[in-house]
């Protein structure tokens, strides 16, 4: 009786064993498979960041966004008999620069902004703007001033242009847009919106004149 009393217990105590490593295994295993903290794979899936915009960049009042390879763009046409280093000075004093053009869009932009400086301040149908553009000598080529505009692609020269004229000790290297509407003196072959080279150091109170500034949007 004794002896069947004490196989009962050790019966008992093997069985308890066994099943505690059982459940313990298959805990183990449910928290390997599942992603459990004791896993070695799994684990919570990472956090979606917000996209955050961007807001799109501003040019003051008066002032005029295009669109260029490197952001927004303002510019702004401004009236006055000037010469090249002198339309600079000018330009400087709002933050900006003489301002080229990077594309079809922006030198249409330029051109009627010009025609309705042109018209609304003057009698002038015909005119110049002072830009950005520029060469060193007469066989050397334009290049961009503004230190923004990608490249001369955008720039249409008229007939004929650039020339390689001159005039009071100075040669033909600024670009300019012809400003013009019907009624106008037809001058060569320029049409409006189009470029043509000419001195950069004088200035002739002879037709609309202005000059063009830019500066990067805010």
């Amino acid at each position: 009786m004794r002896f069947l009393v004490i196989f009962g217990v050790l019966f008992v105590t093997v069985n308890s064993i066994v099943f505690d490593d059982d459940s313990s295994s298959g805990s183990h295993e449910s928290s390997y498979y599942s992603g459990g903290r004791g896993g070695h794979h799994g684990g919570r899936p990472p956090k979606h960041q917000p996209v955050t915009e961007r807001p799109e960049t501003k040019c003051e009042p008066g002032w005029t966004r295009v669109h260029r390879q490197s952001g927004g763009w303002c510019v702004k046409v401004f009236v006055g008999m000037t010469n090249q280093p002198q339309a600079e000075l000018l330009c400087a004093q709002h933050g900006a620069r003489l301002s080229a053009v990077e594309n079809h869009e922006e030198r249409e932009t330029i051109a009627e902004l010009g025609r309705v400086m042109m018209t609304t301040t003057s009698a002038w149908k015909f005119g110049t703007l002072r830009t950005g553009i520029k060469r060193d000598t007469l066989h050397s080529p334009f290049y961009i001033t503004d230190g923004n505009a990608k490249g001369l692609n955008a720039v249409k020269w008229s007939g004929g242009e650039p020339n390689q004229g001159s005039y009071g000790g100075g040669g033909n290297n600024c670009g300019m847009m012809w400003i013009w509407v019907p009624g106008g003196k037809q001058v060569r072959q320029r049409r409006h919106g189009e470029f043509f080279s000419m001195v950069c150091h004088m200035s002739w109170n002879d037709r609309f004149r202005g000059y063009v500034c830019g500066k990067p949007a805010v």
